[in-house]
């Protein structure tokens, strides 16, 4: 076509045109999607039908959304023509233009064939089933290519099963047209190589016999009988068909015989003579001499493209070094001077470690005259059982020694020691299960040197023998490239090196699963790294992409798996759990609660695994790799039941809840949801507010997961609680983007929970964050969402927050006479509701609005009494809020030391809770004081450091201060600047009911209104 409009190939690899452009359609789930909705042909395909047919049954929960971002990168490389694929709420349909899909074109072609044919029209009906089979794209050998090759699904592999039906139809029905036609040989031609390819077809056999007749070649024909004959009988254990004997028969009658056939029957008759070969008795072997003995040299081939391990390699050849230059005589693992005549070489399946023992192996080789034996433990092996220690010895004497293994175990054990006294061998134990396999193995004394790989710690060893422990890391950024550079070529590495870079860090860095990548791309020679990289982004189906089909050596899957086959049932049982975990990080307080064990079981459990390199050991708790997280995860959901890994997760997410609330307890503010007493697992507790704000910056990567986690499993009630509980750390800490996703995260939950109260605290709370953000349309939009939502619910607490908060967002806008009303009205339901916390709230609102008025008296008379109502409520980051604007205010009135004492005092109570935020703006405060007093070097630096934490926040304030710096360069030789003087107001008790001031001076402001007064934010 040269239209552009979109074609589509089925008949081969899915191949998509539009014009002659081909359309790269993605990873194989997404281009099993293209090709299910091309095949409908117009006709729309529901979700359901689409997920069972990629999936199947055993489909994630995350087919839906994994559909989703498929039919979305469909409609991107679908750009340009005319929106082919089209959705309504159910599912989806990829419309073609008339000839545009090849199975169509095949059925239209070989329905004129017939048509044709029909009317005696025999050229034309042959050339109508030669196009139709030329849809059919070869392979290397003449025949049709395979079908959707590359295609995961059941949709797929019926597609092919269909397809190969509906060629052999088309081949069937061209051959009899061609032997009607009387063009035999041609119609021979044709059936050959399909009968090759469909060997047990005893109806495409007979056309092709009967083709071969008409030809004259009757012994082909004859071959041809005789070659499926045998195959039925050997195979399958069936005779021809009567319609196939008859044919064959009708052969014979004509006087022919095949050749074999005659020689057969001749043999068969033929009289058998003494001494045939077939009735010889076989010869006695000849007595073996026995073998001269030999050096061992048993090492394997070394990988040829080593990479990295510099440290490891070198820490293995100095402690092999340091043990050689001892005097022999040593005992046990280590020569007279201390050094370890042991190395083990630990780590995690797939890591690297007998790569890692077989290079240094070899590189010790020749400082070992006596010989190199290697010996596979095969302590984790998917096929067999762990060699136990008397084989190994077995093993190990036979390489050593030529003469009679004895029977007993212990006579082995002093036998091979006796052997190795005296011997400089180096001896490579790979793969152990246990210290205990390995023990019996080692040599007594002597110089010999040994080198140990296990995926356990092998404690055993250490303790015992003084063995060197060189535990093995994946891979560097660095070395994982140049890994898959080795493999896949400098040139395609180099020309999709952000794919390559994402391949490696989705391979979690280990050897072994970045050369199976490799292999999954240089498999094909049109495989983009992109196109693997996209399909290992899908963690559910990870694990199938990093696998060489049928190897068990070459899976990642497989190799977990043998080490998760060697657990104990409650380890087994701990890992599965684990796995659920989501976040990055999980500390034994928190593990205890997801195990529901007592906390001795639940650190023996953590230890074990790490001790099996299932797990890290980090500072502050345990991780897992991702692909370990991946296994565990797939584990869990085949041994343990839906509603058990819920309520896991569900008791992790409790124990967060709890550890987040504690702060609220010195509030003395209720609570908008019921917390279990008492608590069935120890939160953490803190010593204040500003270590609870530094744990959840260090807990973050473990929170911002889990919130999504609960979210997706149906934990409704816990992510909204979560997001809702996040306050301090957000409003402390900045990171206003993330906060605002948070918020949006929880209400989905709060809506589906249908909790209106729920839905207000955090409306209160987006108010806050887009208020942060600088946009304040947005955060006026879901302050006012929120007091709709209470109209009849009668909560005037959280109504005086949301109108506190509205007046504070107004302010930002500088819409002064809407701010005032909402101001009075917060202030009002403040004081009637007799807590401090909220009308210190709301006094802080109106200093910072009179501030801003210019109306400084005002602003100092509400910020002293708000002063005193947040210490009498304990509350850090409000009196530091309201110590800034009080600094503000008396900087207004040009009160120097009165604002800088403010300042102070803020900037004392900010860096003690970790207020960075606040900081800076004291920080800010500060430096118009000293720039006021003519010190620009002061201004200077206060606001440097002031810019310099708000760029790390993303605050608004940023250009404010970065024009403050700018501006000291024009002040006056002095360091002074004219500043307007207002006149200031009466100072009253009631808000002042008076006119806003057309012209507003200047003030101190913030990005965000005062801290909730409410439930949610104390």
């Amino acid at each position: 076509m040269d239209d552009g409009r979109l074609r589509v190939e089925t008949l081969g690899p899915l191949r998509a045109y539009a014009a002659d452009r081909e359309i790269a359609l993605g990873p194989p789930k997404q281009r099993a999607v293209f090709a299910m909705l091309a095949l409908r042909d117009g006709r729309e395909v529901s979700r359901d039908r689409l997920v069972d047919g990629i999936w199947g049954e055993a489909a994630p929960t995350t087919a839906v959304g994994s559909l989703h971002t498929y039919v979305s990168g469909l409609r991107r490389a679908l750009a340009g023509l005319g929106e082919p694929l089209v959705s309504s709420g159910t599912g989806y349909a990829l419309r073609l233009p008339p000839g545009g899909l090849d199975v169509a074109e095949a059925e239209r072609l070989a329905a004129r064939a017939r048509t044709d044919a029909a009317a005696g029209d025999r050229e034309a009906a042959l050339a109508a089933f030669d196009a139709a089979l030329a849809l059919w794209r070869p392979g290397p050998d003449g025949t049709a290519g395979t079908v959707l090759g590359g295609l995961p699904g059941a949709f797929a592999a019926e597609h092919r099963t269909w397809a190969a039906g509906l060629r052999l139809r088309l081949v069937r029905e061209h051959a009899e047209l061609l032997l009607d036609a009387g063009r035999p040989a041609a119609a021979a031609d044709r059936l050959r190589a399909h009968a090759a390819a469909h060997p047990y077809d005893e109806g495409l056999r007979a056309l092709l016999i009967t083709a071969l007749s008409r030809s004259g070649r009757t012994a082909d024909a004859l071959t041809q009988y005789h070659d499926l004959r045998t195959r039925l009988a050997d195979d399958l254990g069936l005779d021809p068909s009567a319609e196939l004997r008859a044919l064959f028969a009708s052969l014979l009658s004509a006087g022919a015989e095949h050749p074999r056939e005659a020689e057969q029957r001749r043999e068969a008759d033929r009289p058998r003579e003494a001494g045939h070969p077939r009735d010889a008795a076989p010869e006695s072997a000849p007595a073996a001499a026995p073998a001269a003995p030999v050096r061992p040299a048993q090492l394997p081939r070394g990988v040829p493209d080593f990479v990295g391990r510099e440290d490891a390699v070198r820490q293995v050849l100095e402690t092999a070094r340091a043990a050689g230059s001892g005097t022999d005589g040593g005992t046990g693992g280590e020569a007279d001077d201390g050094s370890p005549r042991i190395v083990m070489a630990v780590g995690v399946g797939g890591v690297g470690k007998t790569a890692l023992a077989v290079r240094c192996a070899h590189l010790l080789a020749p400082a070992y005259p006596d010989g190199q034996v290697y010996v596979n433990l095969r302590g984790f092996d998917p096929k067999r059982p762990a060699r136990s220690p008397a084989d190994a010895l077995h093993h190990l004497l036979t390489s050593a020694h030529p003469g009679a293994v004895p029977a007993d175990h212990e006579q082995r054990v002093a036998l091979w020691r006796s052997i190795v006294r005296d011997k400089r061998m180096l001896i490579v134990l790979d793969n152990a299960e246990s210290a205990d396999q390995v023990e019996d193995l080692l040599p007594g004394d002597g110089p010999s040197f040994v080198i140990v790989t296990s995926r356990n710690r092998l404690s055993g060893l250490a303790v015992r023998y003084g063995a060197r422990r060189v535990t093995l890391s994946p891979l560097t950024a660095d070395e994982s490239l140049t890994m898959l550079r080795a493999a896949i070529g400098d040139t395609r590495v180099g020309a999709e090196l952000p794919a390559a870079r994402r391949i490696a860090e989705l391979c979690d860095r280990l050897p072994l699963a970045l050369r199976i990548a490799s292999e999954q791309v240089t498999a094909g020679s049109q495989a983009r790294i992109a196109d693997l990289a996209a399909e290992l982004e899908d963690v559910r189906y990870r694990l199938d992409a990093l696998q060489i089909p049928d190897d068990e050596l070459y899976s990642v899957r497989g190799v977990l798996s043998w080490s998760y086959a060697r657990l104990d049932d409650r380890t087994a049982h701990a890992f599965r759990t684990l796995g659920l975990f989501p976040g990055v990080n999980i500390r034994a307080e928190a593990a205890i609660a997801l195990l529901d064990v007592p906390p001795q079981a639940a650190t023996a459990a953590l230890r074990n695994l790490a001790a099996q390199h299932l797990m890290e050991a980090t500072g502050t708790g345990y991780w897992m790799h991702d692909l370990t997280r991946i296994y565990a995860e797939e584990v869990a959901r085949d041994g343990e039941p839906p509603q058990v890994r819920k309520a896991a997760l569900r008791r992790v997410l409790h124990w967060y809840v709890r550890t987040l609330t504690q702060d609220y307890k010195s509030t003395k503010v209720k609570l908008p949801f019921t917390l279990e007493e008492p608590a069935p697992h120890a939160p953490l507790r803190f010593a204040d507010q500003k270590e609870l704000v530094a744990w959840c910056v260090q807990e973050w990567d473990n929170l911002a997961p889990l919130l999504r986690t609960a979210q997706r499993v149906g934990c409704h009630d816990e992510a909204w609680q979560l997001a809702y509980l996040l306050f301090d750390y957000f409003y402390a800490a900045g990171q206003t983007r993330d906060w605002v996703e948070v918020l949006r995260l929880g209400m989905r939950s709060a809506e589906m929970t249908g909790d209106r109260q729920a839905q207000a605290v955090l409306l209160n709370h987006l108010g806050v964050a887009y208020s942060r953000l600088g946009d304040n349309d947005a955060a006026v939009r879901e302050l006012r969402r929120g007091l709709r939502l209470l109209e009849d619910l009668g909560d005037d607490v959280l109504r005086t927050s949301l109108l506190g908060n509205l007046a504070s967002v107004l302010r930002e806008a500088k819409d002064y006479r809407a701010a005032l009303p909402y101001a009075g009205q917060a202030l009002d339901l403040a004081r009637r509701s007799g807590l401090d916390y909220y009308e210190a709230g709301v006094l802080d609102v109106l200093c910072e609005l009179h501030a801003e008025l210019g109306e400084f008296e005002d602003a100092l008379w509400y910020g002293t009494y708000g002063l005193t109502a947040a210490r009498r409520c304990g509350n850090v980051l409000l009196e530091a809020n309201i110590l800034l604007n009080l600094g503000g205010a008396e900087h207004g009135l040009a009160h120097a030391e009165k604002a800088s004492r403010y300042f102070q005092d803020a900037l004392a109570l900010c860096e003690s809770g970790g207020d960075h935020y606040h900081e800076a703006l004291t920080l800010f405060g500060l430096a118009k004081v000293a720039r006021a007093g003519s010190d620009v070097p002061a201004a200077r630096g206060l606001a440097t450091r002031a810019l310099r934490r708000l760029k790390a926040l993303g605050a608004e304030e940023t250009a404010d201060v970065t024009l403050f710096l700018r501006s000291l360069d024009e002040d006056g030789a002095d360091g002074t600047r004219h500043q307007a003087v207002r006149e200031r107001p009466v100072r009253g008790r009631a808000l002042p009911e008076q006119a806003v001031p057309a012209r507003v001076t200047a003030g101190p402001r913030r990005s965000g209104p005062y801290r909730p007064a409410d439930p949610v934010a104390r």
